[in-house]
């Protein structure tokens, strides 16, 4: 019996293989910090403001100094006064007008404020000289196509990433090759501990946007990810996922709350396990957008029918079919221009369609943080800013009843640590690297949930 067991065990938890998804997909689909939360943040740092205030002297004394006129546009880009920026850099214009390098930071200021004809002036005039440096046209290409999609009343976006991947426990095997079995102890034989693979895979986000251009601000937001990764030794973990979402985003009253807006949404999504359907999952969801002094406050709820199927590789997992609830709140930030932060708080329950299969219903809360900073690459001239994000994330899940099967007096109970990092590397105006490094421990109240595994995932990306 216990033989049996361990046989038809499936080591590979779907909440943990999303997450890794996601992991993978954070590489393509990057965040902005609003642009309120940035200006209000860094002008509340005393020192940037003393620096400001000092240049602005100097600027005042010796308005055709170049030289002090790029300090004090700096200065008040990060303190987030890019109307003082462009005066500055205009007046440098006009005592000396062939300069591509400061007409393509007034074209990028003007973006930043959303005056798009006034920034594509500035854009165009910086890459007119025949003697215009690389870099500049290299940054004014990439900004003008995000000039010409976001003037569309139908914007479109798409944001890709393939490559492989490797992993010290690919097939999510236990610490210890000891676990339980019918309450005692049972020994697993190699097959089933834990092991090494490489994958392959290929991600992809679709993002439309319309806008119903009713002075409100409200649009119709559509997004399609698909992903697909196939291991080189372990077939039956090859994974599939499409999802779709739709919805309205609505301002709630953009005169008295300029920038609240609430959006719900529909979602549809279905996922292959060993190249066999696996699950689907239809749902709906509702999320506020509320933007304050020093953040960007993000609450949400999310319900889904998670349907499971049979198969010969897993022939227990419709045991797992029921709704799946998801709460979150979600805080953003800018630090300085260069430095971003987010915070995610969720809690999570697992139902299941039957009451046989209670040891498959869970409670999971947790939290996860990070920091974003971009930076301009020293060795590589690029279109875009590089964005290197530390995270670190934490899940504590709960499970309803002990599986008779593994230990009847014993409830599982994960607790799950994670960190890692995501470095996105534009290199060309559409094109980039992307690397993901990520190190996660589950510690379990059963040593048949308890693992460890470090991945490291690379190869380019594209955005259009």
């Amino acid at each position: 019996m216990a033989s049996q067991f361990l046989r038809k065990r499936v080591f590979l938890d779907v909440a943990r293989c999303c997450r890794c998804v996601l992991a993978l997909l954070v590489v393509c689909l990057g965040a902005a910090a609003p642009l309120s939360a940035q200006t209000v943040l860094s002008a509340a740092n005393p020192e940037f403001k003393q620096q400001h205030d000092v240049l602005f002297a100097e600027v005042m004394k010796n308005p055709a100094d170049v030289d002090v006129g790029f300090r004090y546009a700096e200065a008040a880009t990060r303190i987030g006064d890019f109307e003082a920026a462009i005066g500055a850099l205009e007046r440098i214009i006009f005592y000396q007008p062939n300069l591509p390098r400061v007409r393509l930071e007034l074209g990028v200021l003007y973006f930043r404020l959303g005056s798009y004809e006034m920034a594509r002036s500035y854009f165009e005039t910086a890459i007119s000289g025949a003697d215009t440096p690389f870099e500049v046209r290299s940054r004014v290409g990439g900004f003008l196509v995000e000039i010409d999609r976001r003037l569309q009343t139908t914007q479109w976006s798409f944001a890709g990433h393939t490559g492989l991947r490797y992993q010290t426990n690919a097939n999510s095997g236990p610490i210890s090759s000891v676990v339980r079995a019918l309450g005692f102890d049972a020994t697993l034989t190699r097959q089933f501990t834990r092991r090494p693979d490489w994958s392959a895979f290929v991600s992809g986000t679709l993002r439309h946007v319309y806008d119903f251009e009713n002075q409100r601000g409200d649009v119709l937001e559509s997004q399609l990810t698909t992903y697909y990764s196939r291991q080189f030794k372990f077939d039956r973990l090859n994974l599939g996922l499409i999802e779709a979402s739709v919805g309205p985003r609505l301002a709630i009253a953009p005169d008295l709350l300029p920038g609240w807006s609430v959006k719900a949404y529909g979602i549809l999504a279905f996922s292959t396990l060993a190249d066999k359907a696996f699950m689907t999952s239809p749902g709906a969801g509702v999320t506020v957008a509320i933007p304050l002094t020093y953040a960007l406050i993000e609450p949400g709820y999310e319900i889904r029918r998670r349907g499971f199927r049979n198969s010969i590789e897993y022939p227990t997992a419709r045991d797992q079919t029921g709704l799946y609830h998801s709460a979150y709140v979600n805080f953003s930030g800018v630090i300085v221009p260069e430095l971003r932060w987010n915070v995610r708080l969720g809690q999570t329950r697992s139902n299941v369609t039957s009451a046989l299969f209670e040891y498959n219903a869970s409670r999971g809360r947790s939290i996860d943080m990070a920091l974003a900073y971009e930076f301009d690459p020293v060795l590589v001239a690029s279109a875009r800013r590089w964005t290197f994000s530390p995270f670190l994330g934490y899940t504590r899940t709960a499970y309803d009843a002990p599986n008779a099967l593994v230990d009847p007096g014993v409830r599982r109970n994960d607790r799950e640590w994670r960190v890692g990092a995501v470095l996105d590397a534009p290199v060309w105006v559409n094109a980039g690297i992307g690397v993901v490094v990520q190190y996660t421990n589950v510690k379990s109240s059963l040593p048949n949930y308890a693992t460890r595994n470090f991945s490291v995932t690379f190869g380019p990306t594209v955005r259009f």
